[in-house]
């Protein structure tokens, strides 16, 4: 009792300390206490909570420390003893540059203050901080590039900052392995794999932490070629809850190694480096094709045809809902496909088939044989942070007949407009994907032909939380129906959605028992913890 009285006294000084400093964050904290009519709050899906106890209990990072019986405000003596642990430097909120440090991605989670930032520039600094955290019963959550979507790198207690923990470099001689570090974000990923002439299956957004995407699965134009980022990881280090600093590949400790292939971030450790197996990087063909005219036929055509393209053809459709302004100034909805295509029997004309006649010359552009990496900077994604949520599953193009098509634009013209436009998105797998089996690694997502996701979008100062409320309750109501309609499965763990109901199913399926396992033998006490982390068998 006494220690929930605590939690709760903590919770309320950082909320009036971050209101008196940040007055925009006021609506976010009175809808992450429950004080505010929006169902779908601070780490929604679960209602309102009651009180700072109840949302302390949700955050990132926070069932150790309200389970444990240590203090959960440190005295400053220990944030000294931290501070000279930690070589790579520990920041206070006192500090300059504290809140841009740890601001996430997703603004929906960006009134949770932590209460210091341990700056890891080493293996060591991060076994300190999990000593510490231990000794301090403090919750805690790990970083690199911030973008969790559901907030789970964002905690009320230690920070730890992976980000200067950052390089990646050709392992010699060892026919092009690479050693990426654990802060990596992805834009040094791909410098450096531009230098070596090699390449990965990479993402399209250079600001997302090389960790998360691999240890997720990762998605990207490669995997159908090469399949997904984390079946070309060949080995990881990583800090398990016991202090310990270990190597995991197929020949020691393998079961880690496994589940480090897929069974996302944050549940066994925090990875400190990734070997990745690399391909030459050659020149490809890139495109960005818009529709403006007889969509649902255009959208259908693309999902089934497409689905037989050659491993070479990897791709992403966009079908973009306009913002509220946009809506005003007559933007219509739109489809778009951007992806690429390595060096293929088949042109892109024969792999388009049907579509290629309607395409929006005027809104489109195809580069030829283009050298890799340049062709990348046509491709790549840099975003900024805003509010928002992603719901996604698997879909096979047999299951997507002309009902569930007719739904989606049916749903999209129904939706609440915001402030920024939103998509519903199919991302093209298959190929190489489905060569691996579901339980030969964590990845347990085999055998689809693409994966589904429905976003929605807004920016907090001007939308009103009823207008977010209603964005919320379409895009599940969308979801759902959809799903529905073309027997939709699963969930992508990179993707995290914290209204998800039965999300150990749809993030690890079959696999969901042996890495239930993995956990218990690895953090048997669940010190890596968060809303949606694997709890050991």
């Amino acid at each position: 009792m006494l220690l929930r009285v605590r939690l709760t006294l903590f919770v309320i000084i950082r909320i009036i300390s971050n209101i008196k400093h940040n007055p925009q964050s006021r609506m976010d904290w009175l809808m992450a206490l429950g004080l505010h009519s929006s169902r779908r709050n601070f780490l929604v899906g679960a209602g309102r909570f009651a009180g700072a106890a109840a949302a302390v209990r949700l955050m990132p990072g926070s069932a150790f420390a309200a389970e444990a019986g240590g203090a959960y405000c440190p005295p400053p003596s220990a944030w000294s003893d931290l501070a000279k642990a930690v070589k790579g430097g520990v920041l206070r909120p006192e500090d300059p540059f504290f809140a841009d440090v740890c601001r996430p991605n997703n603004l929906r989670y960006g009134a949770t203050l932590p209460a210091g930032i341990a700056r890891c520039a080493s293996a060591a600094d991060v076994q300190a901080c999990i000593q510490w955290v231990k000794q301090q019963a403090m919750p805690f959550a790990v970083r690199s590039g911030g973008h969790s979507y559901a907030g789970f790198s964002t905690t009320p207690g230690l920070l730890i900052d992976m980000t200067r923990m950052a390089g990646a470099e050709l392992l010699p001689g060892k026919d092009g392995l690479v050693k990426v570090l654990g802060g990596t974000l992805n834009s040094a990923v791909y410098k450096q794999m531009e230098r070596l002439g090699r390449t990965i299956t990479h993402g399209r957004c250079d600001s997302v932490g090389a960790a998360g995407f691999l240890l997720g699965g990762g998605i990207g134009f490669n995997m159908r070629k090469y399949g997904m980022a984390s079946d070309l990881l060949n080995a990881t280090e990583l800090v398990t809850a016991d202090g310990s600093h270990v190597k995991a590949d197929a020949g020691t400790d393998s079961a880690l190694y496994w589940a480090c292939r897929g069974g996302g971030g944050g549940n066994f450790g925090i990875n400190t480096s990734f070997t990745l197996e690399t391909r030459p990087a050659e020149a490809v063909t890139v495109f960005n094709l818009t529709w403006t005219d007889k969509l649902p036929k255009v959208l259908k055509l693309l999902l089934i045809e497409l689905a037989t393209a050659p491993d070479d053809f990897g791709s992403k459709i966009n079908v973009t809902i306009p913002s509220r302004q946009e809506q005003c100034d007559k933007v219509p909805v739109s489809v778009s496909i951007l992806g690429q295509l390595h060096k293929s029997k088949m042109t892109l004309k024969e792999i388009f088939k049907s579509t290629w006649e309607w395409i929006d010359w005027s809104k489109s552009k195809v580069m030829e044989d283009v050298p890799y990496w340049a062709a990348q900077d046509f491709l790549v994604e840099t975003t900024f942070p805003y509010y928002y949520q992603e719901k996604s599953s698997y879909m096979k193009a047999a299951d997507i007949g002309d009902e569930a098509i007719a739904a989606m634009f049916d749903w999209a013209a129904k939706m609440p407009a915001t402030s920024m436009p939103v998509a519903f998105k199919f991302f093209q797998v298959g190929g190489a994907i489905n060569r691996v089996g579901p339980t030969e690694t964590a990845y347990v997502h085999r055998g689809y032909d693409w994966l589904f996701s429905v976003e929605a979008n807004w920016w907090r100062p001007t939308d009103s939380a009823l207008l977010i409320e209603q964005a919320l309750e379409w895009q599940q109501r969308f979801y759902d129906d959809v799903n529905r309609r073309t027997k939709a499965q699963g969930a992508f763990q990179n993707f995290p959605d914290p209204s998800l109901a039965d999300w150990q199913r749809a993030y690890y399926g079959e696999n969901l028992a042996k890495l239930a396992e993995v956990k218990k033998a690895v953090d048997p006490a669940m010190l890596f913890t968060f809303a949606q982390a694997i709890r050991p068998a």
